[in-house]
């Protein structure tokens, strides 16, 4: 099938411009006319991050709801190839990466972008970042309807308006499609969860929740909203923000210290007198309709044959089943959110040849593959066994979430990344399978999600024997739903050298929960009196443990 509608998400007129004015920024910049701090404040919005050690530089490219078309992902495989390392990222928000861009590079890829109706423009900085949604809305049997079209819509009516790149800190909104919240909406500044009321479509509100520092899950705005109202709150959310968030503490600036500060009913309070104000005067600008995505996606049923194909036994786990009887998604685990560019060539042609021409990045950095017929999963998968990434997907082992760590930013205090492989690897080697979700980040700020993981891991830097030893705090027990958000039960720190063995015989004993697992963290806080050299090494290092290039970040 091919895909040469538009764009999923539009890009506003405004966004096209700020994009295009960069160009004259990066060269007043390579000419000496600027310097660091005032590139980095018109780069930062526009999506794009230094690397920690390197002078290169990231690139973030929004996709709406999580969703590209397979030409769009082939012109991000394309930059990739051309200006940056050949290498992909999919975060936990949805977004797309492209790392290792000189900085001769960077206009040169962000209109790339465009011509391929992405846009970088909000994907950083003081705005309005990616609205996120279900990764299968419009596919899952358990979904309410299909929020997709809401989270994308709402994304379009905001970023329009020059307020959304001006916020006190980041602005983050997601949508579930149903009470199991695999859009995060229960921890996001605010949250939407799908629900029907008497025969008509709606939402359940969140918001101030959000991950870091001072974690909280968000709080009930409104029991049900129709459908329609989604922009109004969004916008009635952003005001908000923008009148009462810090713009002196970057440190608590983001919109839960709102929150904190006035307390519930103050904050509900302050969200209801925007509301009022915008019913009075009307939404301001342009109000997007809703795109029907279920209809320009939609193909005749296939034929629901083939349910004893020989592939289901290794490979149950990379199929998911749809709504659409005989259709199903495909589903590939990414080890550290990674894929080359040539396996992303290969996702394009699987989605373009066998799919409905759409693919989407979840909140677990893995991609999916919408509407392949079931009978057709075994050629599917014929061509993704060409790729150098199948033999880390080809079977099930627990989903390990990391956030770049301090490989890349500034932030990061522990190689978060070396310590995902590392622990994958530990489960290989014992052969588990067990299906839980481990969350890890290289630093308090959560990025990796270890406040809301089954068992979460916090990079830290202990002084031992006067020496700095990389550890990790143990969490256990966060979930999420539309009942509320669960925080994680800190349970003690252990040096990262342990963490995989740590894992691995937490799985195998089935010691997860925080009750069960705390005397196992205990057991392996201890660290020897004799203490092996390369506990004082990060997991992919080769030197001493240290916070060198550690500092302010950038988001």
């Amino acid at each position: 099938m091919t895909d040469t509608a538009a764009p999923i998400l539009s890009i506003h007129q405004t966004v096209r411009e700020d994009t295009l004015a960069f160009r004259e920024k990066l060269a007043a910049h390579l000419r000496g006319e600027t310097g660091h701090e005032e590139f980095k404040a018109c780069r930062v919005p526009m999506g794009i991050y230094e690397h920690r050690t390197d002078g290169r530089f990231m690139v973030r490219v929004r996709l709406g709801a999580g969703l590209a078309l397979p030409r769009q992902l082939g012109q991000v495989a394309a930059l990739s190839r051309a200006h940056g390392n050949g290498v992909l990222h999919v975060t936990t928000r949805q977004d797309i990466q492209i790392h290792d861009v000189p900085v001769e590079s960077l206009a040169d890829v962000v209109e790339g972008l465009l011509d391929a109706g992405l846009a970088a423009r909000g994907g950083g900085g003081n705005t309005v970042r990616n609205v996120s949604a279900c990764p299968r809305a419009g596919r899952c049997p358990q979904e309410r309807f299909n929020v997709a079209p809401h989270a994308i819509a709402v994304a379009e009516y905001l970023l329009q308006h020059p307020g959304a790149f001006s916020l006190p800190r980041k602005y983050k909104i997601a949508f579930s499609g149903c009470g199991e919240d695999c859009a995060l909406a229960s921890i996001a500044d605010l949250g939407f969860f799908a629900r029907e009321r008497n025969g008509e479509q709606g939402f359940k509100v969140f918001a101030g929740g959000g991950l870091g520092g001072s974690s909280r899950g968000g709080i009930v705005m409104e029991d049900f909203i129709p459908a329609h109202e989604a922009m109004e709150v969004a916008e009635a959310v952003r005001r908000v923000f923008d009148r009462h968030g810090d713009r002196t503490n970057r440190h608590r600036a983001r919109l839960r210290h709102v929150l904190n500060r006035v307390g519930d009913e103050e904050f509900r309070a302050l969200y209801h007198a925007e509301r009022d104000a915008l019913r009075a005067e009307g939404l301001p600008g342009d109000v997007p309709a809703l795109k029907d995505l279920d209809a320009r996606f939609a193909r005749p049923a296939p034929d629901a044959g083939g349910d004893a194909d020989p592939e289901d036994g290794d490979t149950a786990h990379l199929v998911l089943s749809e709504k659409t009887p005989g259709s199903v998604t495909l589903r590939l685990p990414l080890p550290l959110g990674d894929i080359s560019a040539d396996d992303l060539e290969v996702v394009v042609r699987i989605a373009q040849t066998h799919g409905i021409g759409l693919v989407g990045a979840t909140q677990q950095q893995e991609l999916l593959i919408y509407g392949i017929p079931r009978a057709e999963r075994t050629a599917t998968l014929a061509l993704l066994r060409e790729t150098a990434a199948f033999p880390a997907f080809s079977k099930p082992r627990p989903r390990v979430i990391s956030c770049a760590g301090a490989s890349t930013c500034k932030l990061g205090i522990c190689l978060s990344r070396g310590l995902a492989a590392a622990v994958s690897d530990e489960f290989d080697r014992r052969d588990i399978r067990e299906d839980i979700t481990i969350r890890i980040s290289g630093c308090p700020n959560s990025c990796g999600g270890h406040h809301i993981g089954a068992i979460g891991l916090e990079g830290r830097a202990h002084k031992h024997n006067g020496r700095l030893m990389p550890t990790y705090r143990v969490l256990a027990g966060g979930a999420v739903s539309e009942e509320g958000a669960q925080l994680a039960a800190p349970l003690g720190n252990v040096p990262a050298k342990r963490v995989p063995e740590l894992l691995a015989e937490a799985l195998r004993r089935g010691t997860t929960t925080p009750k069960a697992l705390r005397p196992l963290v205990e057991e392996f806080s201890v660290i020897p009196e004799d203490v092996p050299e390369d506990y004082y090494q990060d997991f992919g290092a080769n030197a001493a443990f240290s916070l060198a290039g550690h500092g302010p970040g950038e988001e």
